[in-house]
This record gives structure tokens, sequence and C-alpha cells, in this order.
């Protein structure tokens, strides 16, 4: 049977709430924000599995500067829980499926199965590390994946470097992280990583002799001596330090609730919706935060949230139903 009242406070008059919000960080909670505006009810399940799970402090989001992420959530979650319209479930959510009544039902991994008229994905993504030993323990603490993000607290270096591999082994995207690295450290070398063809498209677009390039095989990486220095270890033996590495890994989506609701997925991996209100291919489904964008940083994702919320919004009846005193 569908499930009416995990919490003992709440008051639904019925096992059906408005939206079923699966993924509960930023995008999530800014959906479930704008919804309890619009009056309307949600669940949001939160497998606590964020993809920035690396203890990085909030950047470019005002007012939140240098903080804790978790900081803000907890804030959005109090905030959310006074409102009395939703409802928060600390579980992953195992299947959904569209009932034959077109409505949707999501079963958590306890087995408990919730009703809801419409869903917005809000599952974030996961980081696909590129396979060079050392990457991993140096991610977000040498390895930067933008540098609007992180620049500011490198500014003034005297040599940088980006990894022109996986996803950006190609002239347009390492070039242009490279300029921008370029922003905080006097010099820049992009490390193709033996790969003679890149490195010599790249050498040809390149406009600034303040990048150069190194085609070393790279045997692996290690954390410097100071700040966020890394150490390029070649496999001829010798090695370069750099005050920081920028490379934006590629990412990926868990495909099991997405195929199961037959969603489209981009070229990119990301889930794919028609802006601004972030529609699927699926009538009553839409999706936001890093699932549904290249984007993946807070703003983006708060804004995305809202926009979601507001085609659905539209999309629902007009009436009240509280959940909660």
């Amino acid at each position: 049977m569908p499930h009416r009242d995990a919490d003992p406070a709440a008051t639904s008059p019925s096992p059906i709430t408005d939206v079923l919000i699966i993924g509960g960080s930023h995008a999530g909670l800014s959906a479930a924000l704008t919804l309890y505006r619009a009056l309307h009810t949600c669940v949001i399940f939160d497998s606590n599995k964020p993809r920035n799970n690396y203890g990085t402090a909030t950047r470019l989001t005002p007012t939140w500067e240098h903080q804790d992420p978790e900081s803000l959530k907890n804030a959005a979650r109090k905030e959310l829980k006074a409102a009395g319209y939703v409802r928060f479930v600390d579980a992953e959510v195992q299947r959904i499926e569209k009932t034959d009544d077109g409505l949707f039902k999501a079963t958590d991994g306890s087995g408990v199965e919730w009703l809801g008229r419409k869903v917005i994905m809000a599952t974030g993504s996961k980081d696909i590390f590129p396979k060079i030993p050392g990457y991993d323990a140096l991610y977000a603490r040498g390895i930067f994946q933008c540098m609007f993000q992180f620049g500011f607290e490198q500014r003034g270096c005297e040599s940088a470097g980006l990894l022109a591999v996986d996803g950006l082994a190609n002239v347009f995207h390492s070039t242009m992280l490279a300029d921008d690295g370029n922003k905080f450290a006097d010099k820049m070398t992009i490390y193709t990583n033996s790969n003679p063809a890149l490195c010599k498209e790249i050498s040809a677009a390149l406009q600034t002799p303040d990048i150069v390039l190194d085609d070393r095989k790279i045997k692996a990486l290690a954390k410097g001596v100071a700040g966020s220095e890394v150490v390029i270890q070649f496999e001829d033996g010798t090695e370069k330090r750099e005050a920081f590495i920028v490379h934006r890994p590629d990412t990926e989506l868990d495909m099991t609730l997405v195929d199961q609701l037959g969603l489209k997925v981009s070229d990119r991996g990301d889930i794919e919706v028609a802006p601004p209100f972030m529609q699927t291919n699926v009538p009553g489904v839409f999706a936001a935060g890093d699932c549904s964008t290249p984007a993946k940083i807070i703003p983006s994702a708060i804004a995305s949230g809202a926009y979601a919320a507001c085609g659905l919004a539209r999309e629902l009846p007009n009436r009240v139903t509280r959940v909660a005193s």
C-alpha cells in the first residue's frame, strides 16, 4: 500500500503528494521552496550522497561564501520544514514507475511506496576521474575543475598546469580552461599526456606566450610541499611542480531511475530537458541540478530547481493540501 504518514506530525488528508523530488541537495531544496510557495506539497528523497563530498567550501553563492555547503542545505531544510508543505525522507529511491491512473509511484530503500502527481529528478551526477595514480586524492585540493570557484585563493602563482585528458582532450575546452587558469598564474602548461596529435592542434590554436605545452607521458600525481602544489611525475623519470592543476573530470548519471522512467539523455551525458522549465521527454517528469546541465555549480542548481518547480506548478490543480502543522 502507498505510504501515508511517515511523520507523526503529518496531517495530510491524502496519501498522494503533488511532487516527488528525488534528490535533496540544492536543486531539490530550491524546487521544494518554489512549490510550497505555490501551495503544493512535495516529498524530498535524500540519499545523502552528494557529488561534492570533498570538503570544499561554498563558492559563487552570495552570503554563503567560504561556508560548509551542508550549512546552506541545513538552513534550507529548516525553512522548508517550518512551512508545512514539505516532507523529507532520508532514503534512496530504488524504483519509480508511472501507474495506470497517471500517478508516479516511488519505492524507497525500505520498501515503502510513495505516490505523487509529478516528479522532479534532482539526483545529481558522479565524477569520473582519469586513470592517473594520485588524481583522486588531489581532486579539489590541488586539482581544480573551475577557476571561477577555486582561482581566487591561488592568485599570484608563478606556474600552474592543465591536464588535457579525457573530456579536456580537445582544443576548445583545454585552451578555454587554460586561459581561466592563466588569470591566477603567470604561466600555464597544458599537459597532453603523450598525445602528439592533440598537442599539435592546441599549439596551432594558442594565442598567448604565457601558455605552453608538454606532451610527456604522466606516470603519477603527488601532493607537493605547500598549499595546493601538485608534483607531476613523468614516465621518463623527470617531474614538474605546479602551484595547482586545472582539470574538469567527466561525469555520469546513475541510470537506474533514468531508464525506469524512459528519460532521454543528451550527448554530454545529462538528462535532456527543454529550457527554461526543465521538462523532460516524459510528461510529468522534470529534471534540475547537476543531472540536467554541464553547469554543475550551486547557483545553477538553485535556479534550475526553481524553474522546474514553476513548470510543474502550472501543470498541477489549484488547491491547498497542507501536510504538516
